[in-house]
């Protein structure tokens, strides 16, 4: 039986709840898929909200002399997860979105997967951006240990980042 027929002997009810239930799907997909685009929209804004800081300036403040002890991002290590982006011109006015490049990732000491990123030993095409003269923007988020994952995951959705 082919589809035209299958349909032509259908009940009028029975076409009718066939139809009230594609329309109750399709009204789902549409919800779920715009409450998804609309967590994607926030968990960016907060990301970008809460700042970036140049690759340059990260490094010149991994170790800061100074005082009784040394302090930097290389003593403030903790769980999280980064957001690096890459650009061909220096950011003006916080404005971190037309990106030529970015890559998210995790690690229990972020500072110190960061830190590698931007030295060469980690993520290579993060360096051969730098060290090729384009500019670079992190933001670390800090997330407990057993959240990495699921930030991570959401980070790269919020972006796009499937290349991460």
């Amino acid at each position: 039986m082919d589809i035209i027929n299958f349909f032509r002997s259908l009940t009028t009810e029975q076409l009718f709840v066939a139809a009230a239930g594609l329309l109750l799907i399709a009204a789902g997909f549409f919800v779920l898929r715009n409450t998804r685009r609309a967590a994607n929209a926030r968990l960016r804004r907060k990301v970008r909200r809460g700042g970036f800081i140049s690759g340059t300036d990260f490094e010149k403040n991994w170790i800061i002399s100074g005082g009784e002890k040394p302090v930097g991002y290389k003593y403030a290590d903790f769980p999280g997860c980064y957001v690096i982006m890459i650009f061909s011109s220096p950011v003006r006015g916080k404005r971190f979105y037309n990106y030529e490049n970015i890559y998210i990732g995790q690690s229990v000491n972020v500072c110190q997967r960061v830190h590698n990123h931007f030295n060469g030993k980690g993520k290579g095409d993060i360096y051969a951006d730098i060290k090729y003269g384009k500019y670079a923007y992190v933001r670390i988020v800090p997330v407990k240990a057993k959240r990495l994952n699921d930030m991570e995951t959401a980070l790269i959705e919020a972006f796009s980042a499937t290349d991460s």
